[in-house]
């Protein structure tokens, strides 16, 4: 059973107390929380482990097939689990039992003496340490995810930074060896971008370099690793491409992506780029990198806004002679 929500988030009551249940529904209710029933350790664990776990838990001690104590130790033994702010529901609060609930990691215990109503206070001040505490919680796992995704991502762009792609290339090199599957790698450079920054100014060649990211990443499959690798480079890993599909991408990300004018500020700028490409053939992704890099050397020769692959150098026949034994 579920009461609606109001303001506050859901708590969980887990009793198998009729008359406690609805004491504490009608001051959670009034206090503006929702609330969950369960009375059982069977019941209340389905709620803890779910999709949408409480933020909060007022579990009893006398759960017929699963004390409050044994699913706090539970929950505690889960450290990938959803946080949840436990407040056990005791009958006393001698020191054994506070220290069986420290032990168990139960984060508060608020006294429910047989046959005594509970204090609504006492419940209005650990209900607001546990709100707290659980905002705080909040805070500090988006500065954490914050943190994480700075360190692995380009600043500018939002795409994955040159090393963290690195990392991600080897076990995408390993895959695609085991499955025996293409893997190309695509390197993408602007041409003259040096002469973007002096027309337009350094902001508006990052919001260029913004602009082309978004359309990337819309361009490419959900399974694409797509990354920053230098000023005005982008490098592309594209699993299962063989060679003919990814030059047919590569020409319709010059001919198609790059068409329309991208936003420089005061003025809209046609780009254009070269491409560089190359097989990875389940090598290590630092051989095919510098191989993708000489290809798009070759396009950036030939002209620019052409996107070449590399192809290995000819053996010397005559060398060749010379290196068979007499």
């Amino acid at each position: 059973m579920i009461l609606q929500a109001h303001s506050e988030p859901p708590v969980l009551v887990a009793t198998p107390d009729a008359q406690l249940r609805r004491q504490l529904a009608d001051l959670l209710s009034k206090q503006g929380y929702s609330v969950q029933f369960a009375g059982s350790g069977t019941s209340a664990v389905a709620h803890l482990l779910g999709s949408y776990p409480p933020e909060i838990a007022l579990l009893a001690d006398s759960l017929p097939d699963q004390s409050g104590l044994e699913l706090a130790t539970e929950l505690k033994r889960r450290p990938g689990r959803k946080q949840t702010w436990i407040i056990l529901l005791s009958f006393t609060a001698n020191p054994l039992t506070v220290a069986a609930a420290a032990a168990a990691g139960v984060d508060d215990l608020l006294l429910c003496p047989a046959g005594e109503p509970v204090s609504e206070t006492e419940l209005r001040i650990r209900l607001g340490v546990a709100s707290r505490m659980q905002q705080l919680y909040r805070q500090l796992k988006e500065q954490s995810d914050a943190a994480t995704f700075h360190a692995s991502h380009d600043r500018l762009t939002g795409l994955w930074n040159r090393e963290s792609l690195l990392s991600l290339l080897f076990p995408e090199t390993d895959r695609a060896q085991r499955m025996s599957t293409p893997l190309a790698f695509l390197l993408l450079d602007i041409d003259s971008f040096a002469r973007i920054n002096a027309d337009y100014g350094y902001e508006a060649g990052d919001k260029i370099l913004q602009e082309l990211a978004r359309r990337l990443r819309r361009y490419m499959r959900s399974y694409d690793l797509l990354g920053r690798f230098g000023e005005d480079a982008f490098l592309v890993a594209l699993p299962g491409c063989n060679s003919h599909q990814a030059q047919h991408l590569a020409g319709r990300i010059r001919t198609i992506m790059l068409r329309k004018p991208l936003d420089a500020g005061h003025d809209f700028v046609t780009l254009t780029a070269s491409i560089g490409l190359a097989q990875s053939r389940g090598r290590s992704p630092l051989i095919v990198l510098r191989e993708a890099e000489r290809a798009l050397a070759v396009a950036k020769l030939e002209g620019r806004n052409c996107e070449r692959e590399y192809t290995p150098p000819r053996p010397n026949r005559e060398a060749l002679l010379n290196e068979q034994p007499a």
